[in-house]
């Protein structure tokens, strides 16, 4: 008896899939015109990028099986911190041999923090007023050089300014009264862009005319999957990065910046995937808009992938770093942050990325909220 042209598609993806047992099951999106990637390269080997791929199963599969998007890659926005290399959370897996990936990203983010005796614009002691806007638009591009080593380039366009959305967070507070605080932002002025403060030393400092936008410091990346553990199993990576002090004015902070981070990933039940990774970084200029920077500063992360229908992935993950200065009167801040966000699959190849960040403790030392947009193209 003759099948159909459905029943036959399927029967042809059952065999082919079977073929390839290994390497079957990828954890990103697959190249452009497919959505599972051909058989991996030899770990240590170069790659060429495969004559033809394997056409992907139809699109009502079970979304549990899809292969895991990985955390929201969202960077420090907080005023200070923007210029430096800071550490986003990022998945163990690797593109594949021979794919390319294009992300297009852009974050806006608000900071209003003050360590004043009172509230308001005329306190007899100012400590530290961070207030103002920071937005970033960034292209990265990354190669799978092997089947577990990547290798890629960021180059980001960065602005910081007075902004506009003081009014609007102003009555996002007043309405969520019951469970955010406001800052006492209605005691200050709204829409400016301050960073000003005093030393240890006694001596007071001001950045206030240091905005505007510039390119930031192109960053180095690299990934070494060390382990590949399968789709059950747990996979770890090595990512490793470093920057040209390549900022214009005012994000030339100078001198060369590098970070490194262990990362590990595994399914946890049908439907999701855990994440998690500890480093650090340093940075040989420890000077910048008249303050004092800690030369070396830990991060770690926890983040949690649900993927509760074909093509989407939500994403709740939290991170956390130590202090950033060193010479600001009673400055005693870390940054601890909440980043909720989503991964949708928008096409072959192509998967839109959407994310939000509040800051869990200690408003005056982290950035208020930070929304981030991103699209990202493999083939």
């Amino acid at each position: 008896m003759r099948g159909s042209p459905d029943v036959v598609s399927s029967l042809l993806w059952l065999f082919a899939s079977a073929a390839h047992a290994d390497d079957a099951v990828r954890y990103r999106p697959g190249p452009v015109g497919s959505t599972v990637a051909g058989p991996a390269a030899p770990a240590a080997a170069p790659c060429s990028p495969p004559a033809a791929w394997v056409a992907g199963p139809p699109a009502a599969c079970d979304p549990c099986d899809e292969p895991r998007r990985g955390p929201v890659e969202v960077r420090d926005q907080y005023l200070l911190a923007h210029a430096r290399l800071t550490l986003p959370a990022v998945s163990p897996d690797t593109l594949g041999c021979g794919v390319d990936s294009w992300r297009f990203a852009f974050a806006w983010g608000n900071t209003f923090g003050w360590r004043q005796d009172a509230p308001g614009e005329a306190p007899a002691v100012r400590d530290l007023l961070a207030d103002g806007e920071t937005r970033t638009f960034d292209v990265t591009w990354t190669h799978g050089v092997t089947a577990d080593l990547d290798l890629g380039v960021r180059v980001p366009l960065q602005w910081r300014g007075g902004g506009v959305l003081d009014d609007l967070i102003d009555t996002f507070h007043e309405v969520t009264s019951f469970i955010t605080l406001d800052n006492d932002r209605p005691d200050f002025d709204t829409d400016r862009f301050r960073i000003q403060g005093t030393l240890d030393d006694g001596s007071t400092f001001s950045a206030d005319d240091r905005k505007g936008l510039a390119l930031g410091n192109v960053e180095g990346i690299a990934k070494w999957r060390f382990v590949d553990g399968g789709r059950d199993a747990t996979s770890w990576a090595l990512v490793a990065r470093a920057t040209a002090p390549t900022g214009g004015e005012p994000f030339d902070a100078g001198g060369v910046e590098a970070g490194a981070q262990v990362v590990g990933a595994r399914r946890v039940g049908r439907a999701f995937d855990a994440f998690w990774g500890a480093g650090g970084t340093w940075w040989s200029e420890e000077s910048y808009d008249g303050m004092r920077y800690e030369p070396w500063r830990a991060h770690v992360f926890g983040a949690l992938e649900w993927r509760p229908s074909h093509g989407l992935s939500l994403i709740v993950e939290t991170d956390y770093a130590t202090s950033l200065l060193s010479d600001v009167a009673r400055w005693k801040g870390f940054h601890w942050y909440l980043n909720v966000g989503a991964k949708i699959d928008v096409g072959p190849g192509a998967t839109l990325e959407l994310g939000f960040t509040e800051n869990l403790v200690d408003q005056q030392a982290t950035a208020d909220v930070v929304g981030y947009f991103g699209l990202e193209l493999r083939r």
